[in-house]
Parts: structure tokens; sequence; C-alpha cells
């Protein structure tokens, strides 16, 4: 084979993941789909291993990409571990799923190591220290591959026992590099580790700054000012805190405003009780789960995007808040807190509002703020718009096809 050849031959890569879209519409931890795609782009071959789960469909990948579920539990209705809410938000509404976590493991590992026989990739990337990260690890010590861990923010924040800390700390030590999407989740994974490569997760710029909301009001109805949530049901992203805001309001703002929930999740009912409770629920629409290619059009019509994540009471919080890009790119005016990483993409007062965790009258004072500065408003967000365009995908994709090439 000429040097040139080699050259041109597609890196080969297994990535091993706990999460993955199930079909086509599914927001399942969706910016790997949008990663894995733009690297197939630059003609990475990637084979993808992630759990099954009964919602699992069938479906078409582009060129360079060969997805694959693994089963861990039967029936295969029962397995509940992934997906919906997380793992650890499933582990803590279902006790028993834990009886799950050794099957998972092993599953993946000998579904990772047929692959690896079969189909003799370079090197294999773990999404999420733990578990993924330690199987792949283990599996390039067998095969003698190297080996690249991305922690993502969950695995850093959380698992903070002595046991798993080892484990990770283990993990970390033992691979050949590793990526974290911001510094704050690097430093939360822990200290004397080698040094990570900062890549953050990022956005397709063009679809979030093409959103169209012809389909979402009627011309014979007054225009509402518009409050948007996106994101999992879950406590830390802080959906409470919002509600609580939004009761906050005057009786004049919240008679012109809607607030906008989309997404599902464990805190589901709780959040649709707390809005009666609050006597708001005329006023907050859950949409439930949406397909992800109709979210610029919702992000389009907001005026104000608010991401109120707090830590939960597991130590778990945002590592990144890729739904803040999405809105930034859509041009809509981002609120969020100091949080994780947060305020590693959010500059307060600059391309964005920040506010203190768990603080529903600081958040309050904030919305009530950019609603009536309407100038201030959209200074916010045509900086957030520009901060958005250097996460754009192929930006991104770059940086994790060099790191595969070293």
């Amino acid at each position: 084979m000429s040097a040139q050849s080699a050259k041109d031959k597609p890196i080969k890569v297994l990535w091993l993941t706990s999460s993955y879209p199930r079909s086509k519409d599914d927001s399942a931890s969706v910016f790997l789909r949008y990663l894995a795609e733009a690297l197939a782009n630059k003609k990475v071959s990637l084979h993808i291993l992630s759990p099954d789960h009964p919602e699992v469909q069938a479906a078409t990948q582009p060129d360079g990409i060969v997805c694959r579920y693994f089963r861990y539990f039967w029936p295969r209705k029962l397995q509940m571990l992934a997906y919906g809410s997380g793992i650890l938000p499933n582990l803590r509404a279902t006790p028993w799923l834990l009886f799950q976590v050794p099957f998972f493991i092993l599953s993946m590992f000998v579904a990772a190591a047929w692959i690896m026989v079969v189909q003799r990739p370079s090197l294999i990337h773990a999404h999420w220290i733990f578990p993924q990260g330690t199987v792949a690890v283990l599996l390039g010590k067998l095969f003698r591959i190297p080996v690249l861990v991305t922690a993502h923010g969950g695995d850093a924040f959380a698992l903070r026992g002595s046991f798993l800390g080892a484990i990770k700390r283990w993990t970390i030590k033992h691979c050949a590099a590793w990526t974290s999407n911001t510094n704050a989740t690097a430093d939360a994974v822990g200290p004397d580790l080698p040094k990570p490569h900062i890549i953050p997760m990022g956005i397709d710029y063009r679809k979030f700054a093409s959103g169209n909301t012809k389909n979402l009001f009627r011309s014979n109805e007054p225009r509402k000012f518009i409050l948007l949530f996106v994101g999992r049901l879950v406590e830390k992203k802080g959906t409470a805190s919002l509600l609580l805001a939004f009761a906050k309001l005057s009786e004049e703002l919240r008679n012109r405003g809607e607030c906008w929930i989309i997404g599902d999740g464990a805190e589901r009912d709780r959040l649709e009780l707390l809005a009666k409770e609050l006597q708001i629920a005329d006023k907050v629409i859950f949409h439930g789960k949406l397909p992800n290619s109709s979210l610029p059009d919702y992000y389009a019509a907001a005026d104000l995007f608010i991401a109120p994540s707090i830590t939960d009471y597991k130590g778990d919080t945002e590592g990144q808040g890729v739904i803040l890009l999405e809105g930034m790119a859509s041009g809509t005016a981002v609120i969020s807190t100091f949080t994780g990483g947060i305020s590693e993409i959010i500059e307060h007062k600059k391309n964005g509002y920040l506010v203190e965790p768990n603080n529903p009258q600081q958040l309050a004072d904030s919305i009530a703020e950019l609603i009536l500065d309407e100038r201030l408003r959209q200074r916010l967000a045509e900086t957030g718009r520009l901060a958005a365009q250097t996460y754009d995908w192929q930006l991104i994709s770059e940086k994790f096809e060099n790191l595969y090439g070293q």
C-alpha cells in the first residue's frame, strides 16, 4: 500500500456509549449522532455500540456509520436502565434496576469484544467515564489498541463514592487520552490526573439559526411573550425554579406571557402539580417530547430561553449545557445559572444572563428585566448568536478527528 493510499484510508473507530438516538426523531443524546455524522463526513468510519431499548427502531445510517444496540436483559420490555431520564435518575426512581447493572456492563463488554474481533478498529472512543470508559480501557489492554475517553458531566459530578471514584481515576490514568466538555467537568473528575483535551459538544448552527415559526402561531391570535425550557425533566435541570420564578412575576407580565416546557422525565408529574398549586397552569404548556428536527421552530418562537440548572441532591449538575448553544444560535436571549460548566459558555450580561441556582426571585427579576428591555434582549441575542457559531459541529468534529489521528 502506498503512503498516499494509507493516508486516505478512513480511521476505524469503535464508539461505546450508554445512550444514542433510538430512532430518526429520538432526542436521546442526539448530540452524539450529530458528532458521528460530522465525523463520517470527514471519512472517519464509526461502529457505534449503545444499549438496546424497547423503543429502538431500525434506521438507515449515513455512509461510514454502523449502529448496534446490545441486549442486556430479558424480556426486552424490561430493559429500562438507560434512556428516559438517564441511568442515574432511572436508578433513583426504580431501585430494582440496580440488578441490571452487572448484566449491562458484561453485555457491553462481550458485544464490544466481538466487534473488536470482527471489525478490527484502530481506536476505541468511550463516551462517559463509567462504565463505558472502564470497559473500553479493559478492551484496549486486551486488544492492544489506544482508548480515548470523553467526560460529559454526569459521569464527573455524580458517581463520587470512594469505590466508583477510584474506578474513574484508574480509567483516566490508563487511557491514551481523554477529553472533557468544559474545565468544570474536568476539575470534577478529580486531581492528579493526566491533562484532558477540552473539546465541547457542539450544535448544527445552520439548523438552529433557520427556525420557522409560521406553524406555531395562529395569525388571528395576539402574540404572547414566550419563555422556553427544553430538556429532560429531572432535578438537575431546575425546571421547578422556572415555574416558581414565573409565578413571582407581576400579574401584568404573567398575563403577557406563556411558559413552554419541552421534554419529559421523572419530574413531569410533580412539575404539573406545582404549576397548578402556583395557579399558573393556564400559562404553562407542557409539550412533552418533541422530535429534535422541530426544535429550531420553538427556539425561534421564544423571546427568552431559560435553563435554570441546579446541583441535585446527588451532586450531579450541568457539565456544559448544549441546549443553551441551541437557543443562542436561534437568536434567542438566554438565562441560565452559575452552575457546572455553564459559565464557560455564557458570559454574564455579555451573551446571556446568569443567576444563582435555586433562586427563583433572582430568576424572576432577570426575566422581568429582559421582558421590559427589548434593546438589551436583542443585544444579548445577537452576541449569543455570534458566540454559538464557534460551536458548529464542523469545527468541533475537526478537533476530534485530529485527536483520533494522534
